[in-house]
């Protein structure tokens, strides 16, 4: 295929090298569809996936090709079974068209092209062993803005469309499920540019990553993930001076606040094809165990499980986020915030798994050694929160390391003393690092 696409950049339709190519792609496909129906091809990152399996190295062109196709957001490349010369030579000759306006799958269309068909990855088409930090970080981001898409329907006055709904929770629970540590560490970013829309699949993800330590699965689990993704959906009507406000609210103020819980169980219950969970979900995330919190005045009840859960996940992405008035908290301190003796927002017993699931210091965060080093936690020891693996990044004197190296926190020197321990995480602003970058896995996306 790709010596199609060169051959078609370079010569007409009816030159003998683009002929040879159109045969020779038309003859690998015959090769696959004896034991297949289609060959799938995908592009993830500069590396090349034929039906599941991994070519290994690409070419530079081959590289090159692929980053093309993703400019155009094309990752995936499907040919079904019966596809004819004919529409192989016309499918090279509109790929090899970079500049083209109308969208490939289009010009496709109009050509007649009806078994070659373009599109999108999703987490299913990637094979276990590809999911790692930059397919998650991928899925993550096509994630936040579908969530933005959602906000803007509602606060337009439109329906949310449950189905993109639908597709960000698929695609999440896939990789809480295939790599929960990748995404549960893309959770962990501190920024604030799009706080609404990363709180809301951060609340997700942290939400479907607990009830699948409660043993939660299929279709329960997706509802759980659509009630996290939508339960502060009534805030499209809340004033952005009220939402972002640096100091304490009046009392006006913190009623316009209180009426989002109203409101979002008002949006969710009028859309169609919504689960009944995520308005109560919506109605309930602010409500307390002894049910103070508010709405008020809302007679005897008992509070939903999801609703349990997600005011946990809620309440520990907001305090760890930075905000236009704040900066985020220490997860150490978000603990300690949230297991305050007494404090009856969360059920104990819920709360403390959830704590255990979070760890101290979660993969992907930044911490700074007894030994003034700097580092990120790239694996947290089973039995011991307080002593992770750390890929050490910066000397003591605060230079970056020509040559990381992983330091486990919880091995002893020959005095049977830990010669590295943990001191405290460090925002990763102060240190100009995207951890992300240097977990394993990320290096073939580093720059993406």
């Amino acid at each position: 295929m790709a010596a199609g696409v060169r051959a078609a950049e370079l010569y007409a339709p009816q030159h003998p090298l683009v002929a040879r190519s159109v045969q020779a792609l038309a003859s690998a496909c015959t090769a696959f569809f004896s034991d297949s129906s289609t060959v799938v091809i995908g592009f993830i990152g500069d590396d090349v996936v034929v039906n599941d399996a991994p070519l290994g190295k690409s070419s530079a062109f081959l590289a090159g090709l692929a980053r093309s196709l993703r400019a155009r957001e094309i990752e995936k490349i499907t040919f079904h079974r019966g596809v004819t010369p004919q529409e192989i030579q016309a499918f090279l000759g509109e790929l090899a068209h970079t500049r083209a306006r109308t969208p490939l799958a289009d010009r496709l269309a109009a050509k007649a092209v009806r078994r070659i068909a373009v599109g999108k990855l999703s987490v299913e088409d990637v094979p276990e062993n590809r999911v790692g930090i930059e397919v998650a970080r991928r899925v993550y981001g096509t994630a936040v803005r579908s969530a933005q898409s959602l906000w803007d329907q509602a606060k337009a006055g439109d329906k949310p469309d449950p189905d993109t709904a639908r597709q960000i929770v698929d695609s999440l629970a896939n990789i809480v499920k295939q790599d929960r540590t990748s995404l549960m560490a893309l959770t962990a970013l501190k920024k604030y540019d799009d706080y609404t829309f990363t709180h809301m699949v951060n609340v997700a993800v942290l939400a479907m990553a607990q009830a699948r330590s409660l043993n939660i699965e299929g279709p329960l689990l997706r509802e759980f993930g659509f009630a996290a993704l939508m339960h502060d959906i009534g805030k499209v009507h809340t004033p952005k001076e009220v939402l972002n406000k640096p100091g304490a609210l009046t009392a006006d103020e913190f009623a316009i606040m209180k009426r989002h819980v109203i409101d979002g169980a008002h949006i969710l219950r009028r859309t169609p094809e919504v689960p009944a969970l995520a308005p109560v979900v919506a109605f309930e995330h602010h409500l307390k165990q002894d049910l103070s919190g508010y709405p008020e005045n809302i007679g005897s009840r008992t509070l939903n499980l999801c609703t349990m859960i997600v005011s946990m996940a809620d309440v520990f992405d907001a305090l760890r986020s930075n905000r236009p008035y704040r900066e985020g908290l220490a997860t150490t301190r978000i603990r300690a915030i949230m297991k305050q003796q007494g404090n009856p927002a969360f059920n104990q017993v819920l709360l403390r798994r959830f704590v255990n699931l979070m760890g101290l210091f979660p993969v992907g965060t930044i911490i700074r050694l007894n030994t003034e080093e700097v580092g990120v936690v790239t694996a947290e020891h089973p039995q011991d929160p307080f002593r992770p693996q750390v890929k050490v990044l910066f000397t003591e004197r605060g230079e970056r390391l020509e040559t990381p190296f992983l330091a486990n926190t919880w091995e002893r020197d020959p005095r049977g003393e830990f010669p590295r321990a943990v001191v405290e995480s460090v925002d990763p602003d102060t240190v100009d690092l995207d951890p992300l970058t240097v977990l394993p896995g990320a290096e073939a996306g580093a720059h993406a």
